[in-house]
């Protein structure tokens, strides 16, 4: 009855515990890292001013009429360039661009060239991809109101939105940078 049962124990080294410990929180850290890696990826497109019409002027290079793509809804079929900036990027007639369009749809959007990565196409901000239905911006879409100027223009046609950005021009603190990237366009005005 007083026997020991407990079979031999196992000893583990000082520096198998150390390593071990060292494992795990390396994959802890590279679990983290590609966590934050996929939060950053799931953010959305990058949103820049876009409340009034003077910073459309500045920051967008065109507003453009486009469809979103029958297979592709990032991509926007550009039918119409309304207006562009002076010292715009050229644009096609096709372009991929990170915003939430639905397919087939048509669409209002002011655009900017970002210069970082190769290049791609951006929407100045989600609230100003402005779905149009018949041809005008759609009210029920701009019902809320207040996110950017163009919602004052609802039920119109796009092109009150270009006749009011040429007569408005850019923030003239941008104007010695309308040839130069949207980046240095920010820091100038927030300068």
């Amino acid at each position: 009855m007083g026997a020991n049962t407990t079979g031999p124990t196992l000893s583990v080294s000082r520096r198998l515990k150390i390593a071990g410990t060292i494992v795990v929180v390396l994959a802890a850290v590279w679990a983290a890292v590609l966590g934050g890696r996929a939060l950053l990826e799931r953010a959305g497109p990058p949103e820049f001013p876009a409340t009034d019409v003077r910073d459309w002027a500045t920051f967008a290079d065109h507003l453009v009429l486009g469809t979103a793509g029958p297979t592709d809804t990032d991509r926007l079929e550009v039918t119409t360039v309304l207006w562009s900036r002076q010292g715009a990027h050229q644009i096609g007639r096709g372009i991929d661009l990170d915003a939430d369009m639905t397919e087939g749809e048509a669409y209002a959007v002011p655009v900017a060239w970002l210069e970082g990565g190769g290049g791609r196409w951006v929407a100045l901000s989600a609230e100003a991809v402005l779905p149009l239905d018949g041809g005008r911006l759609d009210p029920d879409a701009l019902a809320g109101g207040g996110q950017t100027w163009a919602a004052d223009h609802a039920g119109e046609s796009p092109r009150a939105l270009a006749t009011e950005l040429y007569e408005t021009g850019p923030h003239p603190a941008a104007v010695p940078y309308l040839y130069e990237s949207l980046e240095q366009r920010l820091a100038a005005v927030e300068r």
